[in-house]
């Protein structure tokens, strides 16, 4: 991205980079890796205030009635322009309303401070050179802390965003969603990684960002999460905010049929039925949740159907579907789409064939990349508190005791 003063070349541990002067005369750098900039080329702080400061960090700190802590994550620290334009913020809240502050930044490729040593970043942010140097030090540190002030702390951390979601058993308040656009990392813009935002947002949490494309917005809407187009910066006329509503609160919509099966070892061949079934372990926007095998129901299919393409999908064999054991009587909310009225059907079920998919021992014993893996449990020894849902705890009461499998 070509300015008027032209691109200044500059060193970087893992790709090329350029700092470039924007619109309103602040910095930003381009990154020939992504073929993106970190910031707008129409103003890197004027892009921020507006994104991150003015409908994120502000309007969380003005729906407050009194200071209560504030906790933000940022996927994508880069030259750290916003942590520093929010601490600069922070700083400047009247005392008797500042709430304290944490600041979590996710950064993979920490830039180190050579390659930010043409850039103005502390007049840019109005903060001074050292607490510029402050956020930036320890360069490839995998934890990198730094007390702001009293009641102000900025933690960075050496992860990805799947990485954190996976392992992070906190929430927030505010996520500045800052990672390179749908066309560079699409990943990143998935509807499981805002199912994941879902998840690490407290119950009114906000998330923020510049992109405000269809896909991305209609993502954040199947996650569960209410979405705003909200005016967009200079050059963007939308961007998008998105907060977890109180699914008590949220009006339903549509129905959400459930198709689960009870898989009991054994086969339909002639072989005497066993004294165990199958659970899943899964991991499910970043959490791990133990449940019966099964899905969602399509267009154009039955329950039983559904069963069956389920199996052979997860196990990648057919069953022999048998009785209807249980469906759910009482009203359910989904989990992940609060709009969602979820109905779910549990039926018995007996492989066609020996077992020809991977079964484990351990919970959660994934192999490599995979996010589910089976176990077979004891009838009588397997605890309803193992399941994670409470449909299918309530299912597990009514499979044990009709003796349909005896």
């Amino acid at each position: 991205m070509a300015t008027e003063e032209g691109p200044t070349p500059m060193n970087s541990e893992r790709e090329e980079l350029t700092a470039q002067r924007t619109a309103d005369g602040s910095f930003t750098l381009h990154s020939l890796r992504f073929n993106q900039a970190y910031h707008s080329r129409h103003g890197a702080v004027t892009e921020s205030l507006h994104v991150f400061l003015h409908a994120g960090f502000n309007h969380c700190i003005d729906g407050q009635t009194a200071p209560k802590p504030l906790r933000i994550l940022e996927l994508g620290l880069g030259t750290g322009l916003n942590a520093l334009l929010t601490y600069s913020a922070w700083n400047a809240v009247p005392a008797a309303r500042r709430p304290a502050l944490e600041y979590v930044a996710l950064e993979p490729h920490p830039l180190s401070s050579e390659t930010l040593t043409e850039m103005a970043l502390a007049t840019d942010a109005g903060v001074s050179d050292a607490h510029v140097n402050a956020l930036h030090d320890r360069h490839g540190a995998e934890r990198h802390q730094v007390q702001w002030e009293d009641g102000a702390r900025f933690v960075r951390l050496l992860q990805g965003w799947q990485e954190f979601a996976a392992s992070e058993t906190g929430t927030f308040d505010l996520i500045y969603y800052d990672a390179f656009a749908p066309d560079s990392q699409p990943e990143l813009w998935a509807e499981e990684r805002f199912k994941e935002a879902h998840e690490l947002l407290n119950i009114g949490g906000m998330l923020v960002t510049y992109c405000s494309k269809g896909a991305v917005r209609r993502a954040m809407q199947s996650a569960g999460l209410v979405v705003e187009k909200l005016p967009g910066p200079p050059g963007k006329r939308e961007m998008l905010r998105a907060t977890r509503p109180d699914a008590e609160n949220v009006p339903l919509k549509r129905f959400n049929v459930r198709v689960y099966f009870f898989l009991m070892d054994g086969t339909t061949r002639g072989d005497v039925m066993g004294d165990r079934v199958l659970v899943s372990d899964e991991i499910i926007a970043g959490r791990r949740f133990t449940k019966w095998p099964g899905g969602g129901l399509e267009f154009g299919e039955g329950p039983g159907d559904c069963a069956r393409r389920e199996a052979l999908e997860e196990l990648g064999q057919p069953i022999s579907l048998g009785p209807l054991v249980h469906a759910t009587a009482s009203f359910v909310r989904s989990a992940w789409r609060p709009d969602e009225q979820v109905l779910c059907h549990y039926y018995v079920a007996r492989l066609d064939a020996a077992p020809t998919f991977r079964v484990t021992q351990e919970l959660f014993d994934f192999e490599a990349g995979a996010k589910q893996s089976f176990r077979w449990v004891n009838l009588e020894k397997f605890e309803e508190g193992a399941l994670s849902f409470a449909t299918d705890r309530e299912a597990w009461r009514a499979f044990t005791a009709s003796n349909k499998v005896r």
